[in-house]
């Protein structure tokens, strides 16, 4: 990016930058960024005055974006990724959550009605530690990706909602200074993406009726992709690939799979990872660090997480416990 000029804001956590570049972005742009801790940003942006902007992108490993628009409009097309070909507008009052990696677009906006926009970005890391007692109900998409799923894309697109649009207010015209400025900006953030995320868990809650008429071929094509799914722990398909491989729409494999094996997908699938994962450590062939990437966790925490959760005991601890056991046989 070039032309991009620095200047510090007037307090030291937070910059502001103005960019006018010959490529890949054109327009004035005021950008004020927080890292509030590590793993989560804050990111305000102000459009100069009758400034139209024209900004392109070209996400490789995408972090987990929420984004809110506190006034304006702006349009983003995609060329490139599982949003390709197509876009989206944003207004006053419109809000999203994005993990979407391998993408290229551009963003658009007017010179008279610019948006003023808010982002939070927030590592998959991050967002377990919050929400590791929630993983129950989190919609396989969104937990696939905070277990280490870089590939997986995400795009959401939120309901307008007063509270939200309140905190935005809070965050634009926090009073305080300093040190205080960043503790408030954090709460507020850290309010926001509570109300964020469960805004999304109750869209994605399952409003399907209980039962399908299942023929034994469908039975069949299910029980199919159950061995697919765990014929590659490290790079297993996601929902619409496993769908398409045994030849069922997504809403049926989905609800018939729940009716066969009386668990969703992703809860067989972390079940059976977590089976696998003991059987290893318990037969001493593999360290920990080797087991959680044999069964297909690219977080060595997030794995101790769920292992834990699920037995009661971190795989170290389980680990030893099992080689004091065999040497005292």
């Amino acid at each position: 990016m070039k032309n991009v000029r620095r200047t510090q804001a007037p307090t030291q956590d937070l910059q502001v930058l103005k960019v006018s570049a010959k490529t890949g972005i054109s327009g004035s742009q005021f950008i004020q960024s927080c890292l509030l801790r590590p793993g989560l940003t804050l990111a305000i942006s102000t459009p100069a005055p009758k400034s139209p902007l024209q900004a392109s992108f070209d996400i490789d490993d995408a972090p987990i974006q929420f984004g809110f628009t506190y006034a304006g409009k702006s349009r983003c097309a995609y060329s490139g990724g599982s949003l390709r070909n197509s876009a989206h507008e944003m207004h006053q009052g419109s809000n999203a959550i994005f993990h979407l990696p391998k993408t290229k677009g551009t963003i658009k906006q007017p010179p008279f009605n610019p948006a003023c926009t808010i982002g939070i970005t927030a590592s998959p890391e991050f967002l377990y530690d919050y929400l590791a007692d929630e993983l129950g109900r989190l919609p396989d998409k969104f937990l696939r990706v905070l277990e280490g799923g870089k590939g997986t894309p995400l795009a959401w697109f939120g309901a307008c909602h007063p509270a939200k649009n309140a905190l935005l207010g809070q965050i634009l015209h926090c009073p305080y200074r300093d040190g205080l400025r960043k503790l408030f900006l954090e709460s507020k953030v850290l309010e926001l993406l509570a109300i964020q995320i469960n805004d999304y868990i109750k869209a994605h809650t399952c409003q399907c009726p209980a039962k399908l008429a299942l023929c034994p071929s469908d039975v069949e094509r299910i029980r199919h992709a159950r061995d697919i799914l765990v014929s590659d722990l490290e790079n297993p398909p996601n929902i619409p690939e496993l769908a398409a491989l045994v030849g069922v729409n997504e809403k049926k494999l989905k609800i018939g799979f729940r009716q066969v094996f009386e668990t969703s997908i992703f809860g067989y699938f972390r079940e059976y990872r977590m089976q696998k994962a003991h059987e290893f450590l318990q037969q001493g062939n593999a360290n920990v660090t080797e087991t959680a990437y044999a069964v297909g966790y690219q977080s060595l925490s997030h794995f101790s997480h769920a292992f834990r959760e699920r037995f009661g005991i971190l795989p170290k601890a389980f680990l030893t416990s099992q080689r004091h056991l065999r040497h005292s046989k």
